[in-house]
């Protein structure tokens, strides 16, 4: 790497470490950067519009963003690298990670070229989702849709078209009928063919170990392309999927992101802007505390509920109420929202907005359900936290409904061993399920 570039490290919603994170610097790089977020989920809408970094006014600095990954861009003449890493450490995010996907992300998969080279860390784990979650989507082959083939002969094959046939009879004694094949969607192999293409080109797919179920449907979808094209989002948002087929919808969007971040850096490329690579942690969170809380609460018979509430339905002030994380059993609901921020115990961790949004979801649901428990999730930094001071039996006060709200989390240190993290999830259950009677 050039020894000339300015490099400027920081770990997310902290401080960068040295002087050259300067406001033009850093206005250069969220300007130059904010294209090249990658979200695992095509369908994840952020709640509020956090930025790459920003200025913190109560301690006077600049402060990282909620996201992780690394940049090089120019400003002023200058070449500078920005790498921001994940506050809790790299075995927590693999963590994450393993927990949402249900895979196996092993020290050597993640291992990268250069200790240096962040974005590279994070594209290698992106391309080894992409990997499993072929593997899943594969259980009854590529999808196929039924293709209208015409066949001009001797012989009748599917329905004669009687129209079309008047005059090949007349003149070659021939006529036309119409049959339909079983044929790989066009649509969703060329999206999964270009981003195979990509993670070749930029992640190092050539070296990874690719299951035989991965490999199958690469072969399938090899063996029937005639030639690569432009998938128009059009095509793309008009993709249906058959029941048999469902499985196959996250790794068709997973794709389709990978091509657009993709053609986004090639135009930044162009314009010198700058390139990167950025995971949104407030997403990695979210979907976390989602796959813990449900596989965990399944056992004892509460599913999760994934329909929008509305109020004030037919109004024109009316207004979608989306909680992260809503599960029944029977009448009784718990409402949660996951909240990636600092949470070490102090009054103002609280955000005003965050607190009053979840009383509202709460509220919403005591009109028709018997709420259990409710509150904000959070990755908590302390150590030996005291949870009876984080709960309250019941709703803001003590004449009001017995709800069991709380501000609960899992308690995380940097660089925390794996089997340490273990110990907190299970900790962290454990008071959940007793705050919904189980």
């Amino acid at each position: 790497m050039d020894e000339n570039i300015v490099h400027i490290e920081a770990r997310d919603c902290l401080p960068f470490n040295n002087d050259a994170a300067t406001a033009e610097v850093l206005q250069q790089f969220i300007e130059s950067q904010t294209g090249n977020i990658f979200w695992f989920s095509s369908g994840y809408i952020p709640q509020d519009e956090a930025k790459l970094a920003e200025y913190d006014y109560q301690y006077k600095t600049w402060i990282a963003g909620r996201f992780v990954g690394e940049a090089i861009f120019n400003h002023k003449g200058r070449d500078y690298k920005i790498t921001v890493k994940p506050r809790f450490g790299e075995k927590m995010l693999l963590r994450m990670l393993e927990q949402i996907f249900n895979i196996r992300i092993t020290s050597s998969t993640s291992q990268h070229r250069k200790s240096e080279d962040w974005q590279h860390f994070i594209r290698r784990i992106i391309a080894f989702i992409w990997i499993q979650r072929l593997a899943n989507a594969n259980l009854h082959g590529v999808p196929k849709v039924q293709v209208k083939k015409v066949n001009k002969g001797h012989t009748i094959r599917g329905r004669l078209d009687v129209r079309k046939s008047i005059k090949p009879l007349y003149l070659t004694n021939e006529v036309v009928s119409v049959y339909r094949e079983k044929h790989i969607d066009e649509t969703i192999s060329q999206i999964l063919f270009q981003a195979l293409r990509i993670l070749k080109s930029d992640f190092e797919f050539a070296s990874m170990s690719i299951p035989d179920s991965s490999q199958d449907a690469i072969d399938q979808i090899n063996g029937t392309l005639l030639s690569p094209r432009h998938v128009s989002e059009n095509e793309y948002k008009s993709i249906r999927y058959k029941e048999i087929y469902l499985s196959w919808k996250p790794i068709v969007d997973l794709s389709w992101d990978i091509i657009q971040r993709r053609q986004i850096s090639l135009k930044q490329d162009k314009a010198k802007n700058g390139l990167g690579f950025f995971i949104d942690m407030a997403e990695v969170w979210e979907q976390y505390i989602r796959s813990l809380l449900k596989n965990n609460l399944m056992r004892y018979g509460w599913h999760l509920r994934t329909e929008k509430q509305v109020a004030y339905k037919g109004y024109f002030f009316q207004r979608e109420l989306i909680p992260d994380l809503v599960f029944q059993k029977e009448n009784g609901i718990a409402v949660w929202d996951a909240k990636y921020k600092k949470m070490r115990g102090r009054s103002f961790d609280v955000d005003r907005a965050d607190f009053f949004q979840i009383h509202s979801y709460i509220q919403n649901f005591l009109h028709h359900k018997e709420v259990k428990a409710g509150g904000l999730i959070y990755p908590i930094i302390s150590n030996q936290t005291e949870f009876i001071k984080y709960r309250s039996p019941y709703l803001i006060h003590e004449e009001g409904h017995k709800v069991n709200f709380s501000i609960e989390g899992i308690e995380l240190e940097e660089n925390e061993e794996i089997d340490k993290i273990k110990i907190r999830e299970k900790q962290f259950m454990t008071r959940i399920l007793a705050s919904i009677g189980e």
